[in-house]
């Protein structure tokens, strides 16, 4: 061996030289695993800051929520402060009341049955008590009150029609199809009177009367002067050329009237149709 192979600083410079390449080898694994490491990282806290954005959904300004409570508290102090104006001030009061469906009574007997002072406002009147007081009056069958905005009252009435007429006592009344006897007066021409000894809404007979008078077609009604009922089975029609017709009872008054129309052009003055399908006459 040569004193070269043998020189210290030979073996010292080789010696270092192979170390500081593995001393630069492993800071530059180390660096490279570290870099590695923190971009994974970064990669991960990515993806999760991404996925619990997706669950969460976008984010809501608080402000929003509370533009929407300020909006609703506005809206609803401007409908209280509307109601109250419109229920204390006479910015809609009581300026026409109109009247329909009369025909017999006066608009002015309605309006005042009515008592619904001119002033006050729409909002304080009492509709159904008005219509209560409307349909007081005899002659009228129902009443409707309206409010009808700004300033207006509508009273739609139903008048009550007189099917038949009652006398007693020397004095006629005039009955409606429910029994009410409405009006004290001389009947209309060719209206039926009703003879029966308790006439009223709570009489069967004259229940009885009232629904023939009712379903019989007008050419059977028209020649009707009275309605003879001494109980509900035993309705009689007295014609106005002084013939009769034993009717029976108040079913089957369709084909009762069509067996009349056909019996009434045989001479006789008596008919009787109370069983339709075997009338018989003398």
């Amino acid at each position: 061996m040569s004193d070269d192979d043998l020189d210290p600083e030979a073996f010292d410079a080789d010696f270092d030289d192979a170390d500081f390449d593995d001393a630069d080898s492993d800071d530059a694994d180390s660096d490279a695993g570290k870099e590695d490491a923190g971009k994974k990282s970064d990669k991960n806290r990515r993806r999760g800051f991404a996925r619990r954005s997706r669950r969460r959904g976008p984010a809501r300004p608080a402000i929003s929520g509370m533009r929407v409570l300020v909006g609703t508290v506005v809206t609803t102090v401007v409908v209280i402060g509307l109601f109250l104006v419109a229920y204390f001030t006479p910015l809609m009061s009581v300026r026409t009341v109109d009247v329909t469906g009369n025909s017999v009574v006066a608009a002015g007997e309605i309006t005042s049955a009515a008592a619904i002072p001119e002033g006050e406002p729409l909002l304080q009147v009492d509709a159904a008590a008005a219509a209560q007081r409307v349909s007081r009056i005899p002659r009228v069958a129902s009443a409707r009150v309206k409010r009808e905005y700004p300033s207006t009252i509508s009273i739609a009435v139903e008048e009550r029609v007189p099917v038949v007429f009652t006398e007693r006592d020397g004095q006629k009344y005039l009955m409606d199809k429910l029994g009410f006897e409405f009006a004290q007066q001389d009947p209309p021409p060719g209206l039926a009177q009703l003879r029966t000894p308790n006439p009223g809404s709570g009489d069967p007979s004259t229940r009885a009367a009232l629904t023939v008078m009712a379903e019989v077609p007008p050419y059977v009604a028209e020649q009707i002067a009275a309605v003879e009922v001494s109980s509900p089975v035993n309705i009689v029609l007295v014609l106005k050329d002084n013939r009769t017709v034993v009717w029976g009872d108040d079913s089957r008054n369709a084909e009762k009237s069509e067996t009349l129309r056909h019996v009434l052009t045989q001479e006789g003055t008596e008919y009787n149709v109370s069983s339709p399908s075997n009338p018989t006459f003398k």
